[in-house]
C-alpha cells in the first residue's frame, strides 16, 4: 500500500477515524491488533497507547502492519521531512528554583547567622 488518495489522507488526520481505519486494514490481512502486538513482543495495551499519545516504537510497528511510513500514518506527529516533532526523553527540569539564603548556616537544630 504505497499510494493513498486524498480522502484517505484526510481520514488519517482524525485520530478516531485513523484507529478504525488501522483496525480495518489489519483485519483485511486476517490479523487483529492484539496479534500485531504479540508479533512485536509487547502487550496489547502497549500497542493501543499509540492511538492516545506519541510512542515512536509502536508507531513504527503499527505503520509496518498497514504498510505505511509512520509519518504518513501519524501526520500530526511528524514534520514535512518525516522527522518527529515531539521531544523524546525525559522533560527538562525547571531552572527557576528559589535561591537559598547563603547567609544562614544550619547545623542540625542550631542556626548560626553570619554577621556582615
Amino acid at each position: 500500500m504505497s499510494k493513498l488518495d486524498s480522502k484517505t489522507l484526510q481520514l488519517l488526520r482524525d485520530p478516531a477515524k485513523r484507529r478504525a481505519w488501522v483496525k480495518y486494514q489489519v483485519h483485511l490481512q486476517g490479523k487483529s491488533l492484539a496479534q500485531v502486538a504479540t508479533d512485536a513482543g509487547v502487550k496489547r495495551s502497549t500497542l493501543y497507547t499509540v492511538f492516545v499519545k506519541t510512542y515512536p516504537r509502536m508507531e513504527k510497528v503499527v505503520a509496518d502492519a498497514v504498510g505505511l511510513p509512520p509519518a504518513v500514518l501519524f501526520p500530526e506527529r511528524y514534520d514535512d521531512d518525516g522527522l518527529p516533532t515531539y521531544r523524546m526523553g525525559r522533560p527538562k527540569k525547571s531552572t527557576a528554583k528559589v535561591a537559598k539564603d547563603s547567609t544562614q548556616l544550619s547545623l542540625g537544630n542550631v542556626r548560626i547567622q553570619d554577621v556582615a
